[in-house]
């Protein structure tokens, strides 16, 4: 996502311009000191990992819903009053059919945010210093400059501040079946849609052509 900076999106503004709010010269990069500082502020650039409750629980929580306690309740009196059973069965199955289906939706996000984790690559190349090294992902700061190119995952949100033939495939967060063409120009529109925010890159998209450096200006859960 794009965090705003003196009230207005990363994307609608210049890269020098973001770059001056970051504290960073896009040409030498943090200090070792500046990222370490960082680091400790923002902490790890990991997403969050929950504690996972028991499958049982979980399916319970299902039938929590205000409107599915109202369907149950419906279904208990229309049993007491009329002694007929099958209205309340046919309400009792469509609850159950609900909580099943909600359950299998938890399940398969739950599965989609573990793959997410798995993917992005252990280290990255960033400029720190006015040199080119290799870090721990999780290490990734805003504010680092990193140095992206065709087939690596994009490791953090940021902003585009050299984009040469960039294309990234965006499709997880757009549904586009095409790579999106990128470049440094800011988007003037405060609102413009993800997909239509050609200066940024989001994390764990896909550099498929081209080579770009990229301003961090998200990390993890921020």
């Amino acid at each position: 996502m794009s965090i705003l900076i003196d009230h207005s999106p990363v994307h609608a503004r210049t890269g020098d311009d973001v770059a001056l709010e970051m504290g960073v010269d896009p040409a030498t990069g943090l200090t070792t000191a500046e990222a370490s500082s960082r680091l400790a502020r923002t902490g790890p650039n990991l997403l969050a990992e929950a504690a996972r409750r028991p499958a049982f629980l979980r399916f319970v929580d299902q039938f929590r819903d205000v409107l599915i306690l109202i369907l149950l309740g419906a279904a208990v009196v229309s049993f007491v009053v009329s002694g007929e059973v099958k209205t309340p069965a046919v309400v009792l199955a469509v609850v159950l059919l609900n909580a099943i289906i909600g359950f299998v939706q938890e399940q398969k996000a739950e599965a989609s945010l573990e793959a997410l984790k798995k993917m992005l690559s252990p280290s990255t190349r960033v400029r720190r210093g006015g040199e080119t090294v290799s870090v721990p992902t999780a290490d990734i700061v805003p504010g680092d400059i990193v140095l992206i190119e065709a087939g690596d995952r994009v490791p953090a949100d940021g902003r585009l501040v050299v984009a040469v033939n960039t294309e990234i495939d965006e499709s997880a967060l757009t549904g586009e079946s095409h790579p999106t063409t990128k470049s440094t120009d800011g988007v003037p529109d405060p609102d413009a849609p993800l997909g239509d925010r050609s200066c940024m890159a989001y994390m764990n998209t896909t550099v498929t052509r081209g080579r770009a450096e990229l301003l961090v200006t998200g990390t993890g859960m921020s």
